[in-house]
């Protein structure tokens, strides 16, 4: 378990970058916390994580639970304040 001194500099790291971090760093977290190895963050621009779903059933899942998703995202990124859901390409 990272003691909170990493866990600080991680995330004042992140946030001096201005980008909240990288798009694989965001996917790694998203991975986790969705539990879905089917959708994909597409974008991540002016605080908006853009993620890609391959289906509109999983899109509905997706929305339902938009709010927490958030919440445990922005433990990790606190830059980012919305999340976009849209069906595409996900591969």
């Amino acid at each position: 378990m990272d003691s909170i001194k990493n866990i600080i500099s991680g995330v004042i790291g992140r946030m001096s970058s201005g980008s909240g971090g990288s798009l694989q760093d965001i996917q790694a977290v998203w991975e986790r916390i969705s539990k879905d190895k089917a959708s994909k963050i597409t974008d991540f621009k002016d605080g908006c994580v853009t993620i890609s779903a391959d289906s509109s059933m999983r899109l509905v899942r997706l929305n339902l639970n938009r709010e927490s998703l958030l919440k445990e995202l922005q433990q990790e990124f606190p830059l980012i304040v919305k999340i976009s859901f849209k069906v595409g390409t996900t591969g």
